[in-house]
């Protein structure tokens, strides 16, 4: 019985003692700010020093001397930097500027200056910069250059670092292209950029000393979600047919609860009538008159009407309820974007407002179950987060043959086509 016991209480120590050796999290498993080690980069260079770089007592370099003025080195991945070593054939230049950047061409920004040294002769023939310390003072780089203050014969060139994990890694394989970080933390990406798929519940956020940042698990119900993942940003999971809240918790407008754990919520049975009255009915009214703006359900979409539209979206209505003497709050499946608003519109369920009075007068005839077409203005919307439709408006019942122009227009914009074309005026007009 004790050689079976000896092997297991070894291994459980072994476990044990690797799991409370991890520098990304303390022995009591919480995690906490973490480096990987600082290496020798790639990029650093070593050449031979040409004859005519040499300098004889008391005199400079020949006339025909082929000697460096500036040297750019490519680190192949981004990097926190901790020194620099610069080893020259003679006495170094008089003075020395290294700038760093982040991508090929620059922009570049200088990180250190050497004034010049006293002497005829320039500097020494070795000189480490070094990156000063201080977690604001980090330095981040992809790119190095050295510009000399003269020509100088440069032997070798060292570049000393760490790969840039945003302290959600100790460890690093700092020579694969590009280097890849050994995540902790729930973190994922070369550098441990975001948060894993399943850990999205908090916005993905670089540790700091004071603070690790891990990224933690997404909060999706296990019946109402359709998985485990959830959006990076906000962390809303993807929610089942009828199932609404930030973590699929509960039925929306329009739906009760089933015994289908496939389908927990299902649609309450109702009539389909329109959510506001027929314009023959509300033309009686004299509020109505001249109110809608709008008196047509056809419209020409030309590229000017569509870069005047504060969105266009093809919805379809799912259930509504009245929020107060003054609005009427939808429930909408927002199933395609084909122009963003500045509050940007997601796809998928989300609630919509429109005036009662705009209903009532007949300016949009909406019925539950039914695709439309939404082309909406920011003219009446008193909260540029709500995704607000009114008289300004239009609702158009779907074609599906509208797809492919607004597609089309869609990819003009992407192009820079409605430069110039923003009404001055923020309510669209139908044409015949």
């Amino acid at each position: 019985g004790s050689s079976v016991t000896m092997p297991v209480t070894f291994a459980l120590l072994l476990l044990l003692g690797q799991a409370t050796s991890d520098p990304c999290y303390d022995p009591g498993g919480q995690p906490r700010f973490c480096l990987p080690p600082v290496t020798q980069l790639a990029g650093g260079i070593a050449a031979p020093c040409p004859q005519a770089c040499g300098l004889s007592p008391g005199m400079g370099p020949g006339s025909g001397a082929i000697c460096n003025g500036s040297l750019t080195l490519d680190l192949d991945g981004l990097f926190l930097l901790t020194s620099v070593t610069l080893r020259f054939c003679t006495p170094g230049p008089p003075a020395l500027v290294l700038s760093t950047a982040w991508a090929t061409g620059g922009p570049w920004r200088p990180l250190w200056r050497r004034a010049a040294w006293p002497g005829a002769l320039g500097g020494p023939e070795k000189v480490t910069l070094r990156s000063p310390p201080g977690p604001k003072a980090r330095v981040v780089a992809r790119h190095l250059r050295v510009e000399f203050g003269g020509r100088a014969g440069l032997a070798a060139a060292g570049v000393r670092g760490r790969c840039q994990c945003h302290g959600h890694a100790a460890r690093c394989a700092a020579r694969s292209r590009p280097p890849r970080c050994r995540c902790r933390h729930h973190t994922t990406g070369p550098g441990c950029e975001s948060c894993r798929p399943s850990h999205r519940d908090w916005p993905w956020r670089p540790a700091t000393p004071q603070h690790p940042h891990p990224c933690l698990p997404c909060q999706c119900h296990p019946i109402g979600a359709t998985g485990g993942t959830c959006n990076q940003t906000s962390g809303q999971c993807s929610c089942k047919l009828g199932v609404t809240g930030l973590t699929c918790n509960r039925c929306g407008l329009g739906y009760q609860q089933s015994r289908s754990p496939r389908m927990p919520c299902q649609r309450i049975p109702e009539a389909t009538t329109p959510l506001a009255t027929t314009p023959g009915a509300s033309s009686s009214d004299p509020q109505c008159q001249n109110y809608c703006n709008t008196s047509d359900t056809k419209v020409h979409m030309s590229l000017r009407r569509y870069c005047q539209q504060d969105y266009v979206l093809r919805a379809q209505v799912l259930a509504s309820e009245a929020a107060g003497p003054a609005w009427r709050r939808l429930v909408v499946r927002i199933l395609a974007v084909y122009r963003q608003r500045a509050q940007q519109v997601r796809r998928g369920d989300q609630d919509a407002w429109v005036p009662s009075a705009d209903l009532a007068c007949g300016c949009l005839r909406l019925h539950n179950g039914t695709d439309y077409l939404l082309l909406g203005s920011a003219a009446g919307d008193p909260d540029p987060a709500r995704l607000v439709l009114d008289r300004h408006g239009l609702a158009l019942p779907w074609r599906p043959r509208w797809a492919r122009p607004l597609r089309r227009l869609q990819q003009e914009e992407s192009a820079g086509g409605c430069r110039g074309l923003k009404s001055p005026t923020p309510s669209p007009r139908a044409g015949h």
